[in-house]
């Protein structure tokens, strides 16, 4: 087992708090052994997971002995660890309400998990839907090397997700000899089952523990495996506004044909009623009542069933990912996917990019194998990595950082969640994950989106504070809740850098305009939900009650709220290696080539000029496709 009897001790002390035996919904956390559920997952985890898991049950256990309690968290008694977690959710010490927020997210995902559980709070994963037609999934061959090799081509292509898999379509059908090297493995279908601890264990990065550093901490959750993160994403497709573009000194004119050629490779349309759902139903009728903008949401899908776990693999691929559309296209004319191969040098001679380095991992540990180095010599190296990855690579060598632009100017559309309760059972989760949007402020930073994860994940797990009896009342209402999220487009910037042993550091602090328009998000949300008829709106700020009339609304933005009493998720990093004609303040130029080294192109978020205010897929899709072309017209 992963975890010290100590430790274990305190996960247990926990649970039981948080999730007592008795109330509107009988069992508790020990009736189906969280604690030994959650210690054996850790088992399977990586490194590093563990290592923060076991951080902060450490820390948490600790904390309490600096509290009015004077003694480690395992050794109060019951009456005393409900209040001292009452009080952790409105304490003025930011680093003991986030670690108790972290620790029970972990505990709500394995409870709600468990199939004792998901009968009791209304909880099947069978398909909206029957399924009527075959969605034609378009099948992809890779290879998955056991050793070492030497490969000489002309492009290599480091990571195979949004941007990486276009330029391997573009460059490859250009006639050019195309390898794309992906770290992570290859998944379809058939391996998209299992309960959402285990998915998020094989298809995130770090376990889906990744985060930033900063006031407040924020999860950053990023996919890992052939198609990136378009494997565990949403599957939400807009076009980059008009106004975003204008900003940015791009033409949307001359985007247009590449934005039309996506949607039509993605079947990217609204989402349909028959899998709609009601939670993107109860949006709708709110969104209607008030004469707001919006509608429903454009996806990239074919013979949706709407089962509601698109973050977590599509159990049909019927959200149309790299894995099942660009890739095998690439592949169809010539390119190669090689997986479990980890790029850590990029090959310089005389200042030009001539290919990669790296090693080949054990599909099962996930550890480098013996003899295991390969290289591939191009004269054109694209990185594609994404806004985290591809900056780090950089760093760790000292290259295209002239203007120092390099992992700095991080943009991630940092974002909340809101849930809605009604007086009649809406079984929110079934239909599309995100299903319907709201866009009234959206040239304020403000996108509202209908989106609801399995229960106990997500947003859709705290939706109160308090002594564990209250949130054994919430979790036994869940058939009742609608859920939303918020997309901030963000004012503020992160950075992230390169450390020691070859890990990496994400910062990232709230800018205080971010802060009020994350406000004013809720509010709208809240605003929303009320003129559909929900009886309560949860806004998960720290000690704050459930809205339930038009004339509590104020409360939301005139309280003092500040950055660290947001509970922020974000998704859409971006902005690290930013587009530029100017190479003092940029680190690409309009054709994603680097300024620094020849022979060395960037064709991923990080190159975006700065947040997209919507889901950044295609964007990222489109400047990739241009670039890509760009470079296949040079070499004809």
């Amino acid at each position: 087992m992963s975890l010290t009897t100590a430790r274990r001790a305190t996960l247990a002390a926990l649970a039981d708090s948080l999730l007592p035996r008795g109330g509107a919904l009988e069992p508790g956390a020990s009736d189906v052994n969280v604690a030994g559920q959650l210690d054996s997952y850790l088992d399977r985890c990586a490194p590093g997971t563990r290592r923060t898991v076991n951080f902060m049950l450490t820390a948490f256990n600790l904390s309490s002995i600096a509290s009015r309690h004077l003694r480690p968290f395992r050794m109060l008694g019951a009456p005393a660890r409900e209040a001292y977690l009452v009080a952790c959710e409105t304490s003025k010490i930011r680093q003991r309400r986030e670690t108790l927020i972290a620790l029970k997210a972990l505990i709500l995902m394995f409870f709600c998990s468990d199939d004792r559980i998901k009968p009791l709070i209304g909880y099947d994963a069978q398909p909206f839907k029957k399924v009527e037609r075959d969605p034609g999934i378009i099948e992809l061959k890779v290879e998955q090397p056991e050793s070492g090799f030497y490969e000489a081509v002309d492009v290599v292509i480091v990571g195979s997700g949004a941007g990486g898999s276009v330029a391997a379509k573009e460059l490859a059908e250009a006639g050019l000899k195309v390898i794309v090297l992906e770290e992570g493995e290859h998944f379809d279908r058939r391996d998209f089952t299992g309960s959402p601890p285990e998915r998020l264990r094989r298809f995130y990065r770090g376990n889906g523990l990744t985060f930033t550093i900063g006031v407040p901490t924020i999860s950053l959750p990023i996919g890992r495996g052939v198609g990136g993160s378009t494997l565990i994403n949403s599957g939400t497709c807009f076009r980059t506004p008009d106004f975003v573009l204008d900003s940015w000194g791009m033409n949307a004119d001359e985007l247009g044909p590449q934005f039309a050629a996506i949607e039509a490779a993605l079947n990217i349309g609204p989402v349909g009623a028959d899998i709609m759902g009601a939670n993107g139903e109860v949006m709708d009728k709110g969104r209607r009542e008030l004469g707001y903008s919006g509608g429903p949401i454009r996806r990239n899908a074919r013979g949706c069933h709407g089962s509601g776990v698109c973050a977590f693999g599509c159990p049909l691929d019927a959200k149309l990912g790299m894995h099942v559309t660009y890739l095998p296209l690439a592949a169809k004319a010539g390119a190669r996917i090689i997986t479990g191969c980890r790029v850590d040098c990029i090959m310089v001679e005389s200042g030009r990019a001539v290919g990669v380095r790296g090693s080949t991992l054990d599909p099962e540990t996930g550890a480098m194998q013996r003899d295991g180095r390969f290289e591939v010599s191009a004269p054109h190296v694209v990185l594609a990595a994404g806004a985290i990855y591809t900056p780090v690579l950089l760093q760790r060598q000292r290259l295209a950082n002239s203007s120092r632009q390099v992992g700095r100017n991080l943009r991630i559309h940092p974002g909340c969640g809101v849930l809605g309760v009604f007086d009649h059972d809406l079984h929110a989760w079934k239909g599309v994950m995100q299903s319907y949007y709201v866009d009234e402020k959206l040239r304020d930073g403000i996108l509202v989106e209908a989106t609801y994860p399995p229960p106990g994940v997500g947003y859709s797990a705290g939706g109160v504070g308090g002594k564990g009896s209250d949130l054994k009342d919430f979790l036994a209402r869940y058939p009742q809740t609608a859920a939303a999220g918020l997309i901030i487009s963000d004012t503020g910037t992160g950075r992230v850098r390169a450390t020691p042993g070859g890990g990496l550091l994400i910062t990232y602090d709230m800018h205080a305009d971010d802060v009020r328009k994350t406000l004013e998000g809720i509010r709208l949300t809240s605003e929303i939900y009320l003129a559909a008829g929900a009886q309560e709106v949860h806004t998960l700020l720290p000690g704050m009650p459930a809205v339930r009339k038009r004339e509590e609304l104020s409360w939301i933005t005139d309280g003092k709220w500040g950055a660290a009493d947001l509970k922020l998720s974000a998704y859409h990093p971006m902005g690290t290696c930013r587009m530029g004609s100017d190479s003092r303040s940029s680190v690409v130029d309009e054709h994603g080539r680097v300024h620094d080294v020849p022979g060395l192109l960037i064709m991923d978020a990080s190159v975006l000029p700065g947040s997209t205010y919507v889901n950044p897929q295609i964007t990222i899709m489109a400047l990739a496709a241009r670039s890509a072309q760009h470079l296949a017209s040079e070499l004809s």
